[in-house]
């Protein structure tokens, strides 16, 4: 007989189910579109038909539990998405409870860049180490902070939401309503609009022949390929990000003394050009070479949301903390 875990990556686009086995192996996936503009009682009927096509054929199989990784805030005791971007209709919707009504196993829901994070330490680039930092940087920026070997969740289980630290208070409003975010300065989001908006203004470039200046199809890719090449616009806006990623990373250091750094998503796709400006922005500012860590990238790549989810189901969150709130 043999225990596995049915896990869930719940996406705006895509939904992606596995069954695994507590070492992180995967059994077998599936992934379907989600279809978000259909509602959530529609979503939810596609999460049951994922789930469905890899629950284990072998009777002796036991599924321990279902676990789901969603964008957005999460109450990760209730397991009620509180509001999900792209997901319209995900708005106090009790989804642990929905799920386990139709499976009658435990489930578990929780916050993906979060979870991400939990990955990376119990499968990826972290194992082994008790202290983690790990930062999403694609579209938006999001991530997960281990301490002493446990994720943080904060008094509501809202913490860790590391894209919404503030750089520059002389910068725009970011989309959450705040000034100067890190996500607004630092994300892939923000790189690409920042090099459209110099090439618009009239700044001289490369970038828009690259697309037959048709600046909708500009990516970070085609930035960093143009930097690549010398172009000093892309060069400019690359390092200015990165600078400001460095920044946030200095402080982050500063709170939480992790022994290591992780980066994922998208633009840590970039490699040394991501890596050794921002390793050197810390080296320059951190407080004391004390607070110094290895800042390394993402090993978990397209498979961290599943595997999120499992480490999740793996190492539940402990009792809801008591607050003056609660």
């Amino acid at each position: 007989m043999a225990d596995v875990y049915l896990t869930v990556d719940l996406g705006g686009t895509r939904i992606r189910a596995a069954r695994c086995c507590a070492d992180g192996r995967i059994e077998a996936r599936t992934e379907r579109l989600t279809k978000a503009t259909t509602g959530s009682d529609a979503v939810i009927a596609r999460i049951e038909q994922a789930l469905r096509k890899v629950w284990p054929e072998a009777p002796a199989d036991t599924v321990k539990a279902i676990s789901v990784v969603a964008p957005g805030p999460i109450d990760p005791w209730t397991g009620v998405v509180l509001t999900a971007p792209n997901l319209p209709g995900f708005i106090n919707l009790p989804l642990r409870d929905k799920l386990a009504d139709l499976f009658h196993v435990p489930v578990f829901i929780g916050n993906d860049a979060n979870l991400a994070g939990l990955a990376e330490w119990r499968f990826g680039a972290a194992r082994g180490h008790s202290h983690v930092i790990y930062l999403t940087i694609s579209t938006g920026i999001g991530g997960g902070v281990i301490i002493d070997g446990r994720l943080l969740l904060g008094s509501r289980g809202l913490a860790a939401e590391l894209g919404h630290i503030t750089i520059d208070r002389h910068s725009a409003a970011c989309k959450c309503g705040n000034i100067g975010c890190i996500e607004w300065l630092s994300s892939g989001t923000a790189i690409v609009r920042q090099a459209v908006e110099r090439i618009r203004a009239g700044q001289p470039s490369s970038i828009g022949t690259r697309v037959n200046n048709e600046l909708d199809q500009v990516n970070v890719e085609v930035i960093e390929q143009a930097a690549l090449d010398g172009d000093e616009l892309a060069l400019t806006v690359l390092d200015e990000a990165f600078r400001a990623l460095g920044l946030s990373i200095v402080s982050l250091l500063h709170i939480f003394n992790p022994s290591i750094v992780v980066l994922g998503g998208g633009v840590s796709n970039l490699g040394d050009r991501l890596f050794k400006p921002v390793q050197a922005v810390v080296d320059r500012h951190v407080m004391d070479a004390r607070y110094r860590c290895p800042i390394v990238p993402a090993q978990l790549r397209g498979d961290v949301g599943l595997l999120g989810a499992l480490a999740l189901a793996l190492d539940p969150p402990p009792q809801r903390p008591i607050t003056a709130a609660s």
